[in-house]
């Protein structure tokens, strides 16, 4: 079971057109358009009432959207308003429809109760949007459960082994370094959990020393927050007497289905805005491969294996220690 009365991010806002397409969140097909007119976003059951043809299949026609089937139409509020040589329609020919919304550069729909539909509780991300930063959004399909998904960003100790030759660092190798100790303080409150995870002395990979222009050792600061139902916020600190950067990594997870999800991404940046390496081309190229080569294939390995095993109980470490606090958090949300 999946949280239902909670925004939900479907895709880059940018990419919502009159062209419709259909995504399934928590287990529902839901088709989404942009009208012709106003250019309102519409979120609606993906099938039509008459003979159950996908919406996703139809053709915005002004602030409706026409079935390709049989030319019945449907408003943004899923009721019919048109059949073809009829001069009336059903009162029962109607879908369900949704919420949906822009923020920050996504677009988010609501599943539960439309009228507990709150905007202001997307998580705040207004980085995403300040004049003085740089934001790169992505969006990946993952064959596995959302949960599994964010449990990668919330440990973010992996990123010195599974991303070591890419934005990792050599904290933690045993016998190619001394293992440097981290620091870790977690607090929460009723709106989030949140993570701050020090490691001093760090020697970085090629690529994250390319981004500040480092030559030496760095310290490297993650803090974290999560908010539910699954939106982790990164923002990166890297600096020593050379250089200091910031860089926000936001991750949001979308259920599909219990075993797939949608996952949404955004990176910004406030170094090297107007010239040099790397632009948003550049950024953009890097945590594509990163997260599609290196993140993805893990996660959905280790579904493949947590299916195989019948899904055997995890042994935590003190690395841990954040992801242990949201799945509490998460045990106390749903009940």
């Amino acid at each position: 079971m999946f949280p239902i009365n909670t925004w939900y991010c479907v895709e880059r806002a940018s990419e919502i057109s009159t062209q419709p397409f259909e995504r399934i969140i928590c287990n529902e097909p839901i088709v989404f358009f942009q009208t012709a007119k106003s250019g309102s976003m519409v979120a609606l059951e993906n099938r039509c009432p008459h003979r159950q043809a996908p919406l996703s299949m139809g053709k915005v026609v002004g602030e409706e959207i026409m079935c390709s089937y049989h030319g019945w139409v449907i408003n943004s509020g899923g009721n019919c308003t048109y059949v073809p040589h009829q001069k009336s329609t059903s009162k029962n020919a109607k879908v369900k429809s949704y919420p949906f919304v822009e923020k920050w550069g996504f677009a988010w729909v609501w599943i539960g109760n439309p009228l507990k539909s709150d905007i202001t509780l997307i998580p705040d991300m207004p980085w995403l949007v300040a004049k003085d930063r740089s934001a790169v959004l992505s969006r990946f399909y993952v064959k596995a459960n959302y949960q599994l998904m964010a449990d990668n960003l919330l440990d973010v100790s992996h990123s010195d082994f599974l991303h070591a030759s890419s934005f990792g660092s050599q904290a933690g190798k045993k016998g190619e370094t001394e293992d440097i100790q981290q620091e870790m303080e977690i607090t929460a409150d009723n709106i989030a959990v949140r993570c701050i995870r020090t490691l001093r002395e760090v020697q970085l990979s090629p690529v994250a020393a390319a981004w500040g222009g480092f030559t030496r050792a760095v310290t490297r600061i993650h803090r974290q927050k999560w908010t539910s139902p699954n939106t982790i916020n990164i923002e990166l600190i890297m600096e020593n007497e050379e250089n200091k950067i910031t860089i926000n990594h936001d991750h949001i997870m979308t259920p599909e289905t219990e075993k797939t999800c949608h996952y949404l991404f955004g990176f910004t940046r406030d170094y090297n805005l107007e010239k040099g390496y790397p632009t948003d081309k550049d950024v953009r190229r890097e945590q594509e491969t990163i997260i599609g080569t290196e993140d993805i294939p893990m996660v959905e390995a280790q579904q493949l294996n947590k299916t195989r095993f019948d899904d055997p109980q995890d042994v935590p470490g003190q690395a841990d220690k954040f992801l242990i606090a949201v799945h509490k958090r998460i045990e106390e949300i749903t009940g």
